[in-house]
């Protein structure tokens, strides 16, 4: 039978039962399919006075009046933990989420947890704190609806989870359950299954854990957050919460809610994997060893700290999931598979220790991120943050340096100092976001070892392409490579725009046969244009340099041989890029390489019979 016909029958089913609400299936049976479109998140912060959830949500779209521009952000990832909707009552954020919707934030991530202290359990589990989780927990989920809910008013999870589901349905996709349920409090989830006090063959203890409880009471909340959220709104994905460890992962999988050691009993029949459909993970490479690896040649680490390798260290950690996932079945044959979110991703603008940092890395991982995530199968990534968690003065860490803003504390309303990184946001989102990712047109690119990138295909049936030069270097984002469009593809020019492009305009006609890349991502959008109308002025970009290297746009006339000469502020000829050579007619591109070069500013003359045309200063 059809997967979604199946889904739509058992719901039917369950909706129609009276005294039990209780879904007929669960994920072990099908995972609702995925139809929206690749989520642009952040996550929010908190920066009062003059910022709460309402001006964050504008800063990060935009106006629908246009005062305010936004970053390219479509989806957020805020929170509503029952402390906060228990003291304030459960319409409070109705407003705030009516707003999100109203400007175009749809899909968004919420996540749950957190008790107020009337519903939290006061057992210790752990004898230097307090249980984090809910009381109750083990009381029955439903019952018969006499006191005017479906579920059991004395499990206060069950009942915070219904009343907020039914509250925010209409504005949230995935509801991901907890925040990093996995913290680590002893240094034992990273271990392998040889080392004493691993996770893959010991169950974590209650002290281990952020949540100061069993880890069978957070399957209890899956199993709970399943049953309630399903019966109110079937379509809405559960997600196993902001995990960053494969063992925890393989614990889940491995045990039931049974509080008796996660036995499967009659009361307690299923395992974690039924209780969940989607998997929300974070990853933050430049701490979690994707950077560097141990040579016994050296006696210490190798580093390739460069964006790329960044990039690679996000899907090595999605591949691990996914094995795991594996293990237990959730491959699409014994169970359904799962749906992938990353709720939390960044590397930091600036460096740290021995960790990877600047600006341009920063720029060229997130654009990478969003391409390759889409390649993988992820449906929204969340960017750790909108803003600095901490002003210049006071940061003291990597993690204070990953914010599309500078930190807003204290900041007049919308007055925010934008870094790079939102530049780079928006000029993705404004390119891609209603795109879909094509495989087949992907493959079909032929790309070389040394140049990585896909393609996008919009609504009208028109491609779009992110292209780029693979670094390969330790701390450098500086790399090369030319790419020729294959002949098949019928492409002649295309406009070719830059990750700062959404603040810059910038732009330029290049010629298919001609695409010269580098490390930092470029975006190819198939054009119909009038050669006659396009602008063509030769430029440089970047300009100033702030790698390496730097892309010459000119146009060719005609079959006239072209000379290209660098000249130096005094007027001398420093080099030939090009001397008496044969280009074809129409755009071209040339890249520059002013590793060589010092700082000062340069000319860039190209002749063409009688003609000349000069691009000024250029600066290094």
């Amino acid at each position: 039978m059809n997967r979604l016909l199946l889904f739509l029958l058992l719901f039917g089913w369950a909706a129609c039962q009276t005294n039990a609400q209780i879904p007929a299936q669960t994920a072990n049976d099908v995972v609702p399919p995925f139809a929206g479109h690749f989520g642009f998140g952040t996550n929010m912060g908190y920066f009062p006075p003059h910022y709460y959830d309402e001006q964050l949500a504008i800063l990060a779209h935009g106006s629908p009046d246009g005062k305010v521009p936004g970053i390219g952000v479509t989806c957020l990832r805020p929170a509503l933990f029952d402390h906060f909707l228990d003291y304030w009552g459960y319409e409070i954020r109705v407003p705030a989420f009516k707003l999100y919707d109203s400007i175009g934030l749809k899909e968004n991530t919420v996540f749950l947890g957190y008790p107020a202290p009337r519903h939290r359990d006061s057992t210790r589990h752990c004898p230097e704190a307090m249980s984090e989780v809910f009381k109750n927990l083990y009381e029955p989920i439903w019952d018969d609806g006499s006191d005017g809910t479906p579920v059991n008013d004395s499990n206060y999870y069950a009942l915070y989870v219904w009343k907020t589901v039914s509250t925010y349905k209409n504005y949230v996709k995935f509801w991901e359950i907890w925040n990093e349920p996995d913290l680590d409090m002893k240094g034992n989830a990273w271990k392998p299954a040889n080392m004493p006090g691993n996770w893959w063959t010991n169950t974590p203890e209650p002290c281990e854990m952020a949540i100061r409880a069993p880890v069978y009471s957070y399957i209890r909340m899956l199993r709970i957050s399943y049953e309630v959220i399903k019966s109110v709104d079937p379509f809405a994905y559960v997600a196993l919460g902001g995990v960053g460890y494969t063992s925890f992962l393989d614990v889940v999988l491995r045990s039931s809610d049974n509080p008796n050691n996660g036995a499967v009993s009659t009361k307690f029949p299923l395992k974690g994997g039924a209780y969940f459909d989607c998997l929300s993970f974070h990853s933050y490479p430049h701490i979690e060893n994707a950077m560097r690896e141990w040579s016994n040649d050296i006696a210490g680490f190798r580093y390739f700290r460069h964006s790329d390798a960044a990039v690679d260290g996000i899907w090595s950690k999605k591949k691990d999931f996914q094995f795991v996932l594996n293990k237990y079945g959730y491959n699409g044959i014994t169970y359904p598979n799962k749906e992938w979110i990353i709720t939390e991703v960044n590397i930091p603008r600036k460096q740290f220790h021995e960790f990877i940092g600047s600006d341009e890395a920063q720029v060229n991982f997130i654009i990478k991120t969003i391409v390759t995530a889409q390649q993988n199968n992820i449906r929204q990534i969340y960017v750790y943050s909108l803003a600095d968690d901490k002003p210049k003065k006071d940061a003291d860490n990597e993690f204070n340096f990953m914010g599309f803003f500078e930190n807003l504390n204290e900041i007049e309303t919308y007055k925010g100092q934008t870094n790079r990184l939102a530049f780079a946001y928006k000029t993705a989102s404004d390119l891609l976001y209603k795109t879909d990712y094509d495989s087949i047109k992907t493959v079909e690119l032929q790309l070389p070892d040394n140049v990585r990138g896909g393609a996008f295909k919009d609504k009208n049936g028109k491609f779009s392409y992110v292209l780029w030069a693979v670094t390969d270097t330790d701390r450098s984002e500086s790399a090369s490579a030319n790419f020729i469009f294959p002949e098949q593809l019928g492409l002649k020019y295309l406009e070719q725009k830059y990750w700062h492009s959404s603040n810059s305009k910038a732009r330029h006609l290049v010629n298919a046969k001609n695409i010269r890349l580098t490390g930092s991502p470029v975006f190819l959008t198939e054009i119909d244009v009038s050669e006659n109308s396009y602008p063509k002025t030769p430029k440089i970009y970047p300009n100033p340099v702030s790698s390496g290297y730097a892309i010459y746009s000119f146009w060719v006339f005609d079959d006239t041989p072209i000379t290209i000469e660098i000249f130096d502020a005094k007027g001398r000829r420093l080099n030939y890029l090009a001397e008496n050579q044969g280009f074809p007619v129409g755009a071209n591109q040339l890249l520059l390489d002013w590793s060589g070069f010092p700082a000062g500013t340069y000319f860039i003359r190209l002749l063409a019979g009688k003609e000349q045309y000069i691009v000024p200063s250029v600066k290094i």
